[in-house]
């Protein structure tokens, strides 16, 4: 409770400052509605303001509202808003977000590896410095399929591309909006409060500032049995934007943000979901008379899908900043548009980053411990582009794009031991050391792309990009001389054609083929041995696709989709004879994916808005592939990719007399099973189920204040985020049968949350 008065002091506070000055506006000075008069979806999918309904390619398009009314508050959350999109949320590999787009994208735990799913906010991309919390964003575009001769080089699979809301000449305005939740409270499983805050201030008739912020406090999803505290974890963001036209002619946009974030005890890291009895471990040589489920008995925690407790006494802390800035100068100068990007972006995570105690569980014998951590990053990207204008014959955008990005990280030691009992602790191998590195990717890229209006109704599609990447690792010893080094330089085009044709005033369809680009690795391996390269990913994409717009404002996109891979950036992890999880970073040939996808996005009607989609998606491993347990899965889906995904989000508005309004919302999502390994253990793999949440509240007719009181996870669905076997080791019975153990990560959407949201405009 004592979080939960924090969060409503910060309530308070943040409605003083808002209130006062607002309060002295009248009622018009409101926020100004974001959509459009004529109600047509605008994206900015090919680096242009266009029509939804005109781009050649696959998108999921969320607005604000919908993200509002689904609770999208972090990266993690999009996978809720698109059937193509899974995210990958475990730490330490979710690399530039750990997206998916229709089965693929980067996994691992390789500190030099580049996303196959880019994240661009407000046209930079955010590289592997990305951002974690989502708040005061007009507009999310999931675009599918590589997008390389537009967004650049990790951009293999797709994109997700941010808009944030742009600051309003004309009028000052204020929001404060709150979502409220208590641990064990009508039934929330744990406990979260979100408080949005945001001030748009005009500075003159051609320039305004809007300052936003979030703070998200939560309490849980893993509890300490030993002492019954559930982890907290407090993240803190803020961002400024200035907009200024000095002439009619040039537009300036200044962004700044920054975040920083705590996390206790690992926050959602590793609890065990099935162990097993008496058996021997480090290869034979250990052997544990009472076993892991007695062990954890002991202390109060019980192996069992779902189980989020762990034991210990130790208390530790991460933390982790984010915060970047970047410049965009427009000049039209007629008959194009000049456009100039630059961007900076830095984040550092410091103290025990995952774990101090992998296992977590005190009265084990066997431990892996991690030391503290000590990673920074940075990036720049500077670009240039010239725009043609729009319904020209012939539409084009041609540019430059330089990205450089550096990571440096600390020595980082991992120790097993034994502890017999407490106070004991035996070393029982020499510490695993990482040394200190310094990685460095540095990319610099010519594109373009055009549309040639061959008529009224037909257009051919073009582009191109050639790009030339440099990655080098350097690893130095303790006196801080190079001890190892790799580098890797790659020279690669891609490109993309294809022709659309209107069907109709209201329907388009499109067919393209796509080459696209991801960077390579340099692995660093935990047993010692040298770094490593991992070849680019090198994606083909076929794709054929219709739009169509019903209802006057109901928008359809349907695609058919087929996509191989060479050299697919694949990671298969193990436990190796130290019960340390070693992951083996590699290139496989021969994955695919191919299906088709179904969504409907939009408004019905005046008071129905619905977003619907169904995707089949079969990525698949190449024949014969061997998985982590030795046993042949090719042909089978690919790790973190079902099959089947369905999802839906609406409300339906209730007129209440002339004062007030109704409204009820859902929010659905249903997968298929789930893999979570390179094998095929079952016990590693999680069933086909339905995510269901929903809101129910009352408005004001002018959508000033807003109360609801929301469900997510209404059924208390426990899905991983990650899942591993033999956690911490295999153990062999009496009867010499191995007995798995297994691990499994669990993150807020694994868990139902109650509670109600507070919304005010002034």
């Amino acid at each position: 409770m004592n979080t939960i008065r924090k969060a409503l002091l910060l309530s308070g506070i943040a409605v003083g400052a808002l209130g006062a000055p607002a309060m002295a506006q009248e009622a018009a000075a409101a926020a100004a509605p974001q959509a459009s008069d004529t109600g047509e979806i605008i994206v900015t999918a090919q680096r242009r303001a266009e029509k939804v309904t005109e781009v050649p390619i696959s998108i999921t398009v969320a607005s604000a509202a919908q993200l509002e009314r689904q609770q999208v508050n972090t990266v993690n959350d999009l996978a809720r808003i698109a059937p193509s999109l899974e995210i990958q949320s475990a730490p330490g590999q979710n690399t530039g977000g750990g997206g998916s787009i229709r089965g693929i994208g980067t996994m691992t735990f390789s500190p030099g590896a580049v996303a196959s799913v880019g994240v661009v906010v407000d046209q930079v991309s955010q590289g592997n410095a990305n951002i974690s919390d989502l708040f005061d964003i007009a507009r999310v575009e999931v675009l599918k399929g590589p997008q390389g001769t537009l967004f650049g080089l990790t951009t293999s699979a797709g994109v997700i591309n941010i808009t944030t809301n742009k600051p309003d000449f004309t009028s000052f305005s204020a929001r404060l909006r709150t979502e409220l939740s208590d641990a064990g409270t009508a039934g929330s499983k744990f406990g979260n409060q979100v408080v949005q805050g945001l001030v748009n201030v005009p500075l003159a008739s051609n320039a305004a500032l809007r300052v936003s912020g979030v703070a998200n406090l939560r309490q849980g999803v893993n509890r300490n049995a030993t002492t019954g505290d559930l982890n907290d974890t407090d993240r803190y963001s803020v961002r400024g934007r200035l907009l200024w036209e000095p002439t009619d002619r040039v537009t300036v946009n200044l962004i700044g943000d920054y975040a920083k974030s705590r996390y206790e005890n690992g926050g959602d890291f590793f609890t065990f979901v099935k162990t097993s009895g008496p058996g021997t471990f480090l290869g034979g040589a250990g052997t544990d008379d009472v076993g892991i489920t007695d062990r954890l008995a002991s202390c109060g925690v019980t192996a069992k899908p779902g189980n989020r407790d762990y034991c210990m006494d130790n208390h530790f802390v991460g933390k982790s900043e984010n915060y970047g800035g970047s410049l965009q100068v427009d000049y039209e100068a007629d008959p194009f548009t000049l456009t100039s990007i630059t961007s900076a972006r830095k984040s550092n995570e410091t103290g025990y980053g995952a774990a101090s105690d992998v296992f977590r569980a005190d009265p084990l014998l066997l431990h892996v411990n991690n030391d503290p951590v000590n990673r920074d990053l940075s990036l720049f990207t500077q670009e240039f582009r010239i725009s043609s204008a729009a319904g020209q014959p012939i539409e084009y955008t041609v540019g430059a794009f330089y990205s450089n990005q550096k990571q440096t990280r600390d020595p980082e030691t991992v120790r097993v031991t034994l502890q017999p009992f407490p106070g004991l602790v035996i070393p029982i191998a020499p510490p695993a050391v990482t040394e200190a590195l310094t990685i460095r990717d540095e990319s610099l890229a010519f594109f373009g792309q055009a549309t040639g209006h061959v008529t009224d109704q037909f257009r051919l599609i073009g582009g191109v990009r050639y790009t030339t990447d440099r990655l080098s690792l350097d690893m130095f010893d303790t006196a801080g001389a190079i001890n190892d080094r790799a580098i890797l330089n790659t020279k690669k085009w891609s490109w993309r054609l294809g022709a659309q044709y209107d069907l109709t005033s209201s329907t388009m369809t499109y067919a393209t083929v796509s080459r696209g680009f991801k960077g390579g690795q340099i692995a660093v391996p935990s047993d010692g041995t040298s770094p490593y390269v991992v070849l680019p990913e090198i994606p083909t994409s076929y794709e054929l696709g219709l739009k169509s717009t019903l209802f006057g404002g109901w928008v359809a996109d349907a695609s058919l989709f087929y996509m191989q891979i060479d050299n697919f950036q694949a990671q298969g992890c193990t436990v190796n004879a130290n019960a340390i999880i070693s992951c083996v970073q590699k290139n496989v040939n021969g994955v695919k994916t191919r299906g088709a996808e179904l969504n409907f996005f939009g408004n019905v009607t005046h008071n129905l808005s619905l977003n619907t989609g169904f995707i089949y998606a079969k990525a698949t491993y190449p024949k014969s592939y061997l998985g982590t347990d030795g046993t042949d899965i090719g042909g089978s889906q690919l790790a973190y990719s079902p099959r089947y995904k369905f999802t839906l989000s609406g409300q339906y508005d209730i007129p209440l007399g002339e004062r007030f309004g109704g409204f009820l919302s859902v929010d659905t999502v249903w997968k298929s099973r789930i893999r979570y390994e390179e094998n095929s253990l079952d016990d590693t793999t999680f069933k086909p189920h339905w995510m269901v949440g929903g809101r129910i509240g009352v408005k004001t007719a002018d959508d000033r204040y807003t109360v609801a009181v929301f469900v997510r996870n209404a059924f208390n669905v426990h899905e991983p985020s990650l899942m591993q076997s033999n956690f911490p080791y295999t153990s062999v019975n009496a009867a010499n049968v191995p007995e798995a153990n297994i691990g499994a990560i669990y993150g807020p959407q694994s868990y139902r949350n109650v509670g109600i949201s507070l919304d005010a405009k002034f």
